[in-house]
């Protein structure tokens, strides 16, 4: 019993190293002091930024704990805890370019952008759910994990992108003229979007023609589905207003009651695909 204590705190001690190592590379990574802009001005933006930050990574590292402590290896917890490090920062960059271009995030966060927190933070929890669904296999090469976390990544961005076009709003406008249900509708969007991502590669990995034949399947079909019941919410939730015109005008109230059912329905389809 006492053994079982000990793991318990070795693991998360770890836990508590990984987290500090991403906010050691998330201070690189910005042009201003983080700390001291949450500390003494009270940034919300950053702490958004970095409240997203830390709880994705956990999320990320309950991937890699699915199997309860029984069966967790040390090893296997502290290298797919780095490379999870990795991934994220890369995916990171890769949201922050194809979601909104033409802007830099870190200036925006910087001037106490709260839609642009709120986007970041979404990015962030989004980006670890996937990592949490690629690590959760027990089965498979480590290289799988990474290409199928790749993928739902590449899906996600794909997603949200096609939603804006369908809803007729630009993200990085509405940053810029600090949109708040333009920030809170982006956010959710990720994280719906992930949960359903992350049902399609989580799992054992059972070759790479059957595998990527489940994913796409499964996917399109997700994705599909999500955007076709939260169209049909609206029309049953908000049958007054049309959720383009509540995004573009920064109705705050409106986008956070369809970024609930947009999440609960996609809770529910990443059970049922």
């Amino acid at each position: 019993m006492n053994n079982v204590y000990l793991l318990v705190f070795v693991y998360v001690f770890l836990t508590l190293v990984f987290l500090f190592i991403a906010k050691k590379i998330a201070d690189k990574l910005t042009s201003f002091d983080d700390d001291l802009a949450i500390q003494e001005d009270g940034n919300i933006a950053v702490a958004l930024r970095r409240f997203g930050l830390f709880l994705g990574l956990g999320v990320a590292m309950t991937g890699v704990m699915g199997g309860g402590l029984s069966r967790l290896d040390m090893m296997t917890f502290i290298l797919d805890g780095g490379v999870a490090i990795v991934l994220f920062f890369c995916a990171h960059y890769i949201n922050d370019y194809l979601l909104v271009p033409g802007i830099r995030n870190n200036n925006l966060i910087k001037e106490g952008n709260i839609p642009t927190g709120l986007v970041e933070a979404g990015s962030f929890l989004a980006t670890g759910i996937l990592l949490n669904g690629a690590f959760a296999g027990e089965e498979g090469p480590l290289l799988s994990a990474v290409i199928f976390f790749l993928l739902g990544q590449s899906f996600l961005v794909i997603a949200v992108k096609i939603h804006q076009r369908v809803y007729h709003f630009n993200v990085t406008a509405c940053l810029q003229e600090r949109n708040m249900g333009a920030g809170v509708t982006v956010a959710g969007l990720l994280v719906s979007y992930s949960f359903i991502l992350r049902s399609t590669i989580a799992g054992s990995f059972t070759g790479w023609a059957e595998s990527l034949g489940y994913f796409l399947a499964s996917a399109l079909t997700g994705i599909i589905g999500l955007f076709i019941f939260q169209r049909l919410a609206g029309f049953i939730f908000l049958a007054k207003i049309r959720i383009t015109d509540e995004i573009n005008r920064s109705n705050t109230a409106a986008a956070i009651l369809v970024q609930g059912i947009t999440i609960t329905l996609a809770l529910i389809i990443s059970r049922l695909i």
